[in-house]
């Protein structure tokens, strides 16, 4: 097994490189000058000497390879990210302000995408199995289509219309209640801030709600065709005692597969979440940079999302290796192989 963990983590090596290689020359080939981006206006009446400076300063007056070297040795290898070029702070120190809502937002997300998510699909697939249930199962499986095809901006503006129409919210704010860089709350004002996330984080999980439900529908429904079902069923357990025993257990493996893929899709989504919602979180913060070519803070984020990606995979391909026998002795056969 440890030779195992070894083999999936080298793997991941090439790719972080590929992706600082690929992250780079994307950012330098965007149009426009950092110089413009850091003294904006303000350049028409510096001295051209002034603007080397800045030049030099940065390092943007050395060649693309020389700039990708002091960034991948500072930057990647020392934590060294930069100076922000709109306001001129660490890049480091923004990130810093920024992950909590960040990360408060997507756990949440989490949470509800595969507590609601499990509980749909099976009950769908109970529905299913039923006679009275069959219409009621193919509701819920339209509306688990519409929600997994729509987009999450969309929903989220329908969310905030109708959330702003409702007597019920009052005064309650709708969108972010706690600013970026602020002092951090007290344990009351915690608590209270947690009803502020709920509407961005449903929305956000509604997708991978929908996504979760079928595949859980999906995954349970084929091993109900397998020989050991019916084998339970002929010995007179319960369709319900079969389904929570047995077939769920078995069907946990690549729902572990899929919970390593919901994190970097949910960081994903939530790019535009918090753009619709104004939640201070990275989301935000990568559309804010974008737009305002930030290139050190771009980096960064690009590099960090990647990261995340690779790694959550990566977690999620060794797990699914950890709890399921058949996949471990298949991917085992396979190393075996191709060593002979």
């Amino acid at each position: 097994m440890l030779e195992l963990l070894l083999r999936r983590c080298l793997q991941a090596v090439p790719l972080l490189a590929i992706l600082s290689i690929v992250t780079f020359a994307a950012v330098l080939s965007l149009p426009g000058d950092p110089i413009d981006v850091l003294v904006g206006n303000a350049q028409k009446d510096m001295d051209p000497q002034e603007i080397q400076v800045l030049r030099q300063e940065f390092g943007l007056d050395k060649s693309p390879v020389e700039q990708y070297v002091l960034w991948l040795s500072n930057g990647v290898f020392k934590g060294n990210l930069g100076r922000s070029y709109k306001d001129g702070r660490p890049v480091v120190t923004i990130i810093q302000e920024r992950l909590p809502s960040t990360v408060r937002l997507v756990a949440t997300a989490l949470v509800l995408a595969f507590g609601i998510g499990m509980f749909w699909g099976l009950a769908m697939v109970a529905l299913k199995q039923s006679q009275l249930g069959k219409w009621l199962e193919a509701g819920l499986f339209v509306v688990a289509l519409i929600l997994y095809s729509a987009p999450g901006f969309w929903i989220g503006f329908i969310a905030l219309t109708m959330a702003g129409r409702l007597s019920i919210f009052g005064e309650v704010p709708l969108l972010a209640v706690h600013a970026a860089g602020a002092p951090a709350l007290n344990p009351l004002a915690t608590l209270s801030a947690l009803g502020y996330v709920l509407l961005p984080a449903f929305v956000l999980s509604l997708r991978r709600m929908a996504k979760i439900a079928l595949f859980v529908r999906t995954a349970t429904l084929n091993e109900l065709t397998e020989e050991y079902v019916t084998t339970a069923l002929g010995k007179g357990l319960s369709r319900i005692k079969v389904l929570t025993k047995h077939v769920l257990r078995n069907s946990f493996a690549p729902i572990i597969n899929l919970a390593g893929l919901s994190l970097p899709s949910l960081l994903g989504g939530s790019v535009l979440i918090e753009t619709v919602f104004a939640w201070p979180g990275m989301g935000r913060l990568a559309v804010e940079s974008t737009f305002g070519r930030d290139y050190p803070m771009i980096l960064a984020l690009v590099m960090m999302y990647g990261a995340l990606v690779i790694f959550s995979n990566l977690a999620a391909d060794i797990l699914e290796l950890m709890t399921d026998p058949r996949r471990r002795d298949a991917y085992l056969s396979e190393i075996e192989g191709a060593r002979t």
